[in-house]
């Protein structure tokens, strides 16, 4: 079967983009965050096509910050600057390589700027969107470093800056690689080159895992996270 690579181009922001890199143990996965209030929920399998990966994507990586908006004077946006706007809400962090290296949320008021949360534990994809639709929560599906092999998703609520460490269900993916001894080809199950999420609304979040390598036509490993009751 021909194959198609999925690369990861921030010029290509609505085209989503894979990671080539190991798996690591226990599936890929991780809990890189303790348990908080918003660990306790539900996991239930879906569907999800490569074509619709290109959703998860944001249209402008720039926000772009209201034109009514004054900045502090030490706020500086450049080329490599991750902005995104959520009401009063700002996320903001540089990125390298399509990594966002860490990032600040704050609360803007008159012209100042009020930190929320601070995220410093890893990397991200600097593409994706982060807020929830109301904008009281934050999706993180993080690894240590661009070169490690193992991801974790960690759930923020901005009102009591919680964070919580979700346990990911098994996240392994199925792909198609050639034999090296006889040159045929073959399935196997790998765990994820990468993990992307969505918000699907204010309770859900769809969590997607993928191979480096996969064919336009083939479904990938996709699971929807329902929040704890009351959240």
């Amino acid at each position: 079967m021909k194959r198609t690579v999925i690369a990861l181009s921030l010029a290509l922001v609505m085209a989503l983009a894979l990671c080539a890199c190991g798996g690591g143990e226990d599936g890929g996965t991780t809990m890189g965050t303790k348990k908080g209030p918003l660990s306790g929920g539900t996991w239930s399998e879906r569907k999800e096509s490569v074509e619709n990966l290109k959703s998860y994507g944001t249209e402008d990586v720039k926000g772009p910050i209201p034109a009514d908006w004054t900045m502090p004077a030490d706020f500086t946006v450049g080329d490599k600057t991750r902005i995104e706007i959520s009401g009063d809400k700002i996320l903001y962090g540089e990125f390298a390589d399509g990594w966002l290296k860490g990032f600040t949320v704050a609360s803007y008021a008159d012209g100042a700027l009020n930190t929320v949360y601070e995220f410093k534990d890893g990397v991200t994809t600097s593409w994706q969107q982060f807020f929830s639709p109301d904008g009281t929560k934050l999706a993180i599906a993080w690894k240590a470093d661009a070169d490690a092999n193992a991801w974790s998703l960690t759930l923020v609520d901005l009102t009591t800056k919680e964070a919580s460490g979700l346990a990911l269900p098994d996240m392994t993916v199925k792909t198609t690689v050639k034999d090296k001894e006889t040159g045929k080809e073959k399935e196997e199950t790998i765990p994820p080159s990468n993990i992307i999420v969505k918000w699907q609304d204010d309770k859900n979040l769809i969590v997607t895992g993928a191979p480096a390598s996969i064919g336009a036509d083939e479904e990938l490993v996709s699971w929807l996270y329902t929040l704890p009751d009351g959240k």
